[in-house]
């Protein structure tokens, strides 16, 4: 029975998600196959989902008004599919199933959907513990979404830590590990689409997406809270819609996703740029008579990715001082911003530069990435595992193969932009899954050329290669998830586990379970607050935010602990950094106390 809320919360979320995009039906090119439109409708469905709890949020935001907007969203998705299953153009998928891709990709969903009913565990390092889950829990407690001063990553563009909220309220923590099922499951839609828009068969689009779906490096940007898998999706959709788009409504559904994308990462940001860059020039290659009259046509684009993504940099503009939050310090001339001074920012941007430096980013290292990407992946950050081989291995000659189609011609072209962003910026590998989806693509391509053109040798070479690469990426995706998998098995494990993967589980049940809580003080910056279920104030964050003027005097604020409200703190070694209270203050009662962490009760004000 533990499992069954959060498995109705992503049921509730996903149909709800159909209905909210139904919005975009009238956008859809007529064109469109069946699989497109429902990759899209879910995809788009989910992104407008997220903006519209959070602009209802910033109001209040308890369950009963989330399930005022999910309730009646999912009514409207069971009667937008059942539309959409109806009409359209099919495709035949059944009659073409490659019986080894649509087994991996079966294995790698059953994986995904059952590794994601375990509950989330971990310390301060992991970034779904660290923000992308504290967001939602801080939201849900309060009934209403505002920035958490002590953790600036929690203002990031927030399109699907938004929804993981209603998922939090209705099915419990699980249930937003399990939204990574959904997540996989409309990215490999969307890059199914992706890959018969690029001329594959159905027997080919079945490769590309079991090729895509066992790269690790991919199926790490879909699960445990990250957002990649949706953002790349967003970016794919809005690339593809922009570079085929003819008529007004095409600019704007790839608007609509452009501006989903940078409102589910800041780096949609620059997706959008560089896909905006793209559409202007396609005019001048095909030798339009009048490109002004396209041009012009085209930027409706601009202005519907504005208003789509304008929430989020608005809300961090009026409240936060910056409508980028944390800004970069280029920004810093221009926008004065609140919890944060200067030298934080610098240490931050410092800290980003050196986490992503990948392998150097100098000319030579630029010419060697499609080697270190696909033999030194664990050197850019988020990378352990990689890619596999096919993409070296075969692309070039899928690229080679399609070398005179327009639309191959201006993938390449942003391709190319992205990844010299990407490598003078952060090498983060998770950045680039949809370039590695159009690689992907392009390696099927060039499975098929292998074998037209070498018939002796090609088939078993590049079968390989794509057998190697599929086989590998399965070994690694299940040997993260082993620990997940046996957790949902068994309960004996899973308790093992949180005892062991979460610290200071000590305090924290003493904390959640006193009634006589209130307020907790947390002195220690790295300390994991997501397992903290009551109100909290933490003065000082793990990248120098400041909750509090002078938040850095410790003794200043225990002596004014009762006059803002704080019941109880909590005092805890981590990062080897030692106690932060020693000997016996005044007006703290010590109450609980283990090796590495000791519970004060704050004595009321006289």
């Amino acid at each position: 029975m533990r499992f069954l809320p959060p498995v109705l919360a992503n049921l509730l979320l996903i149909f709800a998600a159909f209905g909210i995009g139904g919005v975009l039906r009238p956008l859809l090119p007529r064109t469109l196959r069946k699989i497109d439109r429902i990759a899209i409708l879910a995809l788009g469905g989910l992104g407008l989902l997220g903006t519209l709890l959070f602009l209802i949020g910033m109001f209040r935001f308890t369950l009963a008004v989330m399930l005022a907007v999910l309730v009646p969203g999912a009514f409207l998705g069971v009667w937008c599919l059942l539309r959409e299953s109806k009409g359209s153009i099919a495709h035949p998928w059944r009659s073409h199933i490659p019986f080894l891709s649509a087994a991996a990709v079966a294995l790698l969903l059953i994986v995904t959907f059952v590794g994601g009913l375990a509950e989330p565990v971990g310390d301060i390092k992991m970034d779904a513990i660290a923000y992308h889950f504290l967001g939602p829990r801080v939201w849900l407690r309060d009934a209403l979404i505002h920035p958490v001063p002590d953790e600036c990553l929690t203002s990031f563009p927030a399109v699907v830590e938004t929804t993981f909220a209603p998922l939090m309220a209705i099915g419990g923590t699980r249930a937003p590990e399990l939204f990574a099922f959904l997540a996989f499951g409309v990215f490999l839609l969307v890059v199914a689409g992706f890959a018969i828009r690029l001329g594959l068969d159905s027997r080919g689009a079945w490769w590309a997406v079991a090729l895509i779906a066992s790269m690790p490096v991919v199926y790490r940007g879909a699960y445990g809270g990250f957002n990649d898998a949706i953002f790349s999706g967003c970016v794919l959709v809005a690339l593809r819609m922009a570079l085929d788009a003819t008529e007004f409504q095409d600019h704007a559904l790839a608007g609509v996703f452009a501006g989903l994308a940078m409102g589910t990462k800041y780096t949609g940001i620059i997706a959008f740029l560089l896909i905006l860059i793209c559409v202007f020039i396609i005019p001048f290659l095909l030798r339009t008579p009048n490109p002004l009259r396209v041009l012009r046509r085209a930027c409706v684009l601009p202005l519907v990715a504005g208003l789509v993504a304008s929430p989020w940099y608005l809300r961090n503009w009026i409240q936060m001082g910056s409508p980028v939050y944390p800004p970069t310090p280029g920004l810093l001339r221009f926008f004065p911003v609140k919890y944060m001074s200067p030298g934080a920012i610098n240490a931050l941007a410092a800290l980003v530069h050196k986490e992503g430096h990948g392998m150097g980013q100098d000319v030579w290292n630029f010419l060697l990435l499609p080697f270190h990407l696909t033999f030194h992946p664990a050197n850019f950050l988020n990378g352990p595992g990689g890619m596999g081989v096919a993409l070296l291995a075969l692309a070039p000659f899928g690229l080679w193969m399609q070398r005179r189609n327009l639309f191959v011609k201006v993938l390449v072209l942003f391709a190319f932009l992205q990844t010299v962003v990407w490598f003078l910026t952060e090498q983060d590998a998770r950045f680039l899954i949809h370039l590695y989806v159009i690689l992907a693509i392009f390696a099927i391509w060039g499975w098929r050329y292998a074998v037209s053109t070498a018939p002796r040798f090609g088939p078993l070479l590049s079968g390989l290669a794509i057998a190697c690469s599929i086989l590998y990426g399965l070994f690694m995706i299940v040997s993260f998830r082993v620990d997940d998998l046996h957790a949902v098995v068994s309960s004996k494990f899973e308790n093992q586990r949180t005892a062991r993967e979460v610290p200071f589980l000590d305090g924290f049940a003493y904390l959640n379970s006193d009634p006589s809580v209130k307020k907790v003080l947390v002195l220690a910056p790295r300390f994991p607050t997501f397992y903290l279920r009551k109100n909290y104030l933490k003065p000082v964050g793990r990248f120098g935010e400041e909750s509090l003027p002078n938040a850095g005097d410790t003794q200043a604020l225990l002596q004014k602990a009762a006059a803002l409200g704080i019941s109880h703190v909590i005092d805890v070694r981590v990062d080897e950094n030692d106690f932060e209270i020693s000997g016996k203050p005044d007006a703290l009662t010590l109450v609980f106390e283990r090796e590495d962490q000791r519970i004060y009760r704050v004595s009321p004000a006289p």
